[in-house]
């Protein structure tokens, strides 16, 4: 692919992933996303990303392997000897057992600290598994009376609904503020949102064709049969008739969400001026960037899969699908095309950003992480590097402009926060115009969103909303074909290559000439006039 080809596939809503090229099909997807871009000449940082650019200042080199003795012996004597804990220690009551609690230096105003005996994460995989374990024994027959489903075909598409709902729900940690759980709900730990996740998927499914369908605050029944799998468990579990999430309570955890906040309680009570003498002196460290072309690197890979595991909880990833994915120099440019943003702290590689480097953008393909230094908001930092790399070059290319985050989906909390990069544009996906995503448009998209998860909504309204959010409606020239004879544009420009020889659709035999016309006409409206002509389409 040549950089000038997929810069217009991009700015045509299309995506790459390896060697594969892509967009989505919003009239066909309950998610709406638009593929978005960030406007580098006018970006200006927001509070939150000054915390994040504050916090890599103070960054750390942190030991990944502490199975050496002497480093456990070295870390257990500092530790006994910490007096500042011993001070914090000493205001408080608590039967928590603290052998292992660090107090970590001055942060700010404030103090951190660790507990290396606390792992909230196995704690919720554990909940997350018994959840799965105990609702996987409800019954078609138990769903089906639930919900007065009688039809057999439909009680099929309820079980396998609820069941991949139940590989697909999250659990929250409950925020706790000065020894006090932050919530109405004060006395629990964890939250699950499972309920209404799967009853927003049921409801969209299953009220067009059962017009009487029961919301969720309507059928008791429901959530009592949730409750009754629930019930008799090792922890505590309820249903919260505040917002039908599924609550969780262990005392222990309990106990140490607790005294781990009452101890910032008093760490931000302390007297500094007492204290001084006990933060210890850190060395001031520096994140450096070395940019490589994209090409399997063996630190790189020990760094993507422990990324995998912590944060997609893929246990096995291999090297093949690896070097598919980020390894493949899949535009033709020596100098520009695919990159890996290689990010080293004290020569320990600690990110990686994988990026497409254009005359004109530059296009973020994927970022991973040690997940060592999760609490560094490296993602954040990567995007502010990313957009910090065009800034710096906008002199010597000044064509050089735009940054490419791939698509936002408002519904989504994972694709939603690329709005806070501003001023950023969205493509229209009918005109092809970029647009500032302001308030007008973000209601647009809100409206469609709506519809687009509703079959019958969308049926009544999409001739009258459409799926374009350019208010003013006019089609650039390229993907404009009010005045062009469509046929005779493919016979006259396409070109189809096999074993090595070109034809044109005319050539081909007639009960394959219609096949490939209707084919062509459809990647016409994709991909626009110029590249449809430059493009050679080989056949199998």
């Amino acid at each position: 692919m040549k950089l000038d080809e997929y810069q217009q596939l991009m700015d045509r809503g299309w995506r790459r992933c390896g060697v594969y090229y892509y967009r989505p099909a919003l009239a066909q997807s309950c998610c709406q996303a638009y593929a978005l871009r960030v406007d580098t000449q006018n970006f200006k940082l927001r509070v939150t990303h000054e915390k994040v650019l504050k916090k890599i200042k103070r960054i750390q080199p942190l030991q990944n392997d502490l199975n050496d003795l002497h480093q456990k012996v070295q870390l257990k004597s500092e530790i006994k000897e910490d007096q500042f804990t011993q001070s914090i220690l000493s205001q408080m009551q608590t039967d928590i057992d603290t052998k292992d609690l660090v107090i970590l230096s001055k942060v700010g105003q404030h103090f951190t600290f660790k507990s290396i005996q606390y792992k909230e994460e196995e704690h919720i995989k554990q909940f997350k598994q018994i959840i799965i374990n105990n609702l996987s024994k409800i019954t078609i027959q138990e769903l089906s009376q639930v919900f007065l489903i009688t039809n057999e075909d439909h009680q099929d598409i309820l079980l396998h609904l609820f069941r991949t709902s139940l590989q697909e729900f999250s659990i929250y940690e409950i925020t706790v503020f000065r020894g006090q759980l932050n919530r109405i709900e004060n006395e629990w730990g964890f939250g699950c949102n499972l309920i209404p996740y799967f009853y927003s998927k049921l409801h969209a499914k299953f009220k067009p064709l059962y017009p009487e369908f029961q919301t969720l605050d309507e059928n008791k029944q429901y959530i009592s049969l949730i409750s009754k799998y629930l019930s008799n468990l090792e922890f505590k579990f309820k249903v919260s008739q505040w917002d039908n999430q599924i609550l969780i309570k262990t005392p222990q955890t309990i106990k140490e969400k607790t005294f781990k906040s009452m101890v910032l309680y008093y760490l931000q009570k302390a007297d500094l001026s007492n204290t001084q003498n006990f933060a210890k002196e850190k060395k001031h460290h520096q994140i450096e960037i070395k940019w490589v072309k994209a090409q399997f690197q063996e630190d790189s890979f020990e760094v993507y899969k422990r990324y995998q595991k912590a944060i997609h909880d893929k246990e096995r990833v291999s090297r093949q699908s690896y070097l598919n994915f980020v390894c493949v120099d899949a535009l033709d440019s020596k100098e520009l095309g695919c990159w890996h943003m290689k990010y080293y702290l004290d020569n320990q590689l600690i990110a990686v950003g994988v990026v497409d480097l254009l005359p004109q953008s530059l296009s973020s393909v994927y970022f991973f992480y040690d997940p060592a230094y999760k609490k560094y908001s490296l993602g954040v930092y990567g995007v502010l590097q990313e957009i910090e790399y065009i800034k710096q070059h906008q002199k010597e290319n000044p064509q050089l402009k735009y940054y490419y985050m791939g698509f936002y989906i408002m519904d989504s909390k994972k694709m939603a926060y690329k709005a806070d990069y501003s001023p950023c544009e969205l493509l229209c996906p009918q005109t092809y115009r970029w647009i500032a995503l302001t308030k007008p448009i973000k209601e647009k998209i809100k409206k469609i969103t709506e519809y687009a998860q509703d079959v019958r909504l969308a049926e009544e309204k999409v001739a009258q909303l459409g799926y374009s959010i350019n208010l003013d409606g006019s089609t650039i020239n390229d993907m404009d074909f009010s005045d062009v004879d469509i046929q005779n544009f493919i016979l006259s420009h396409i070109k189809i290559s096999q074993a090595g020889k070109q034809y044109s659709i005319s050539q081909l035999k007639k009960n394959y000439q219609q096949y490939f016309m209707n084919l062509f006409e459809n990647l016409l409206g994709k991909i626009g006039k110029q590249l449809m002509t430059e493009f050679l389409f080989a056949v199998n």
